[in-house]
């Protein structure tokens, strides 16, 4: 097989030599017709990256949700051209340098190497540097920001087991089997498992995060948005992993007080909980992270 992207080749797989007189075109020779391609592949690679997610993705009800679909789409986004050139030469590679094998017939010659062309050298590096500088950015960024807790957030114990799910909402003595939680305030989940490793995963929520036994993970959200979702388990954990899902949901603050009292918190939790957070009871923007 040719690896010269400068040279054409003829019908039967040997190199052809262009007339001495006459140099063919950019787009005439292998190197311009995968560039075609390879420009095809990325516009389709982008428009994907730019309107998949957001179909593919469930309702985001939370900013980490948000950021979630966000980064989804900015890294599809900068690796369909990457992708596209990949598939663009292995594309025309297959269909233009393939080799018939028959009685007599020999494979083409090699065309010259390319690890010596300078400008394409020069060019990779460049490149790829400044995509992966993009992406560590971006991932430190997102790193430092999921780092810092809102103060006076929500605390609530996630502890997993075979094969069922179990919220505690520290001081106010509820327990649930159901996940629910004020809209515009700031939670932060301490997942722990008494058995085997779970996966605590609420994709609406942008949280992913192992229950590890006798240890406790500390992960954060703020929910923005009501709605319901679906927590389920990420780790395989035994033979009934698929049913280990509870049922979550995103309400406004009045009714995640009156859901607290029917659970049987005090009327003097939900109070103190109340004067404690007064902008997310009066149903205010989201909540400040510090």
């Amino acid at each position: 097989m040719s690896s010269d992207l400068g040279v054409s080749s003829d019908v039967d797989g040997g190199p052809a030599s262009p007339d001495a007189g006459e140099q063919p075109g950019f787009f005439s020779r292998p190197g311009g017709k995968i560039f075609l391609i390879w420009l095809v592949l990325t516009a389709i690679g982008v428009v994907l990256g730019l309107f998949a997610p957001k179909h593919l993705f469930p309702e985001m009800l939370s900013k980490q949700g948000d950021t979630a679909v966000t980064t989804v789409v900015v890294f599809t986004v900068l690796a369909a051209p990457v992708a596209g050139l990949i598939y663009a030469v292995a594309a025309y590679s297959l269909f233009a340098w393939r080799h018939w094998g028959g009685q007599g017939s020999s494979p083409p010659e090699d065309g010259p190497p390319l690890r010596g062309n300078t400008p394409l050298t020069i060019s990779w590096l460049v490149v790829t540097s400044l995509l992966c500088i993009v992406l560590l950015v971006w991932g430190l960024t997102a790193l430092a920001s999921d780092a810092r807790t809102a103060p006076n957030a929500l605390q609530v114990d996630v502890t997993g087991q075979q094969w069922l799910w179990t919220f505690r909402y520290p001081g106010t003595g509820v327990e649930s089997r159901d996940l629910v939680l004020p809209v515009n305030r700031a939670v932060e989940f301490d997942v722990t498992s008494v058995d085997v490793t779970h996966g605590f995963w609420a994709l609406s929520l942008g949280v992913q995060v192992d229950a590890n036994p006798g240890e406790v993970t500390t992960i954060d959200a703020t929910p923005n948005k009501v709605g319901k979702f679906v927590i389920r388990c990420s780790q395989l954990c035994g033979l009934y992993h698929a049913f280990m899902y509870a049922s979550g949901a995103v309400v406004t603050p009045a009714q995640f007080d009156q859901w607290l009292q029917s659970q049987g918190a005090s009327a003097t939790s939900a109070e103190q909980d109340a004067e404690v957070h007064p902008a997310a009871r009066a149903g205010g923007g989201s909540v400040e992270e510090g």
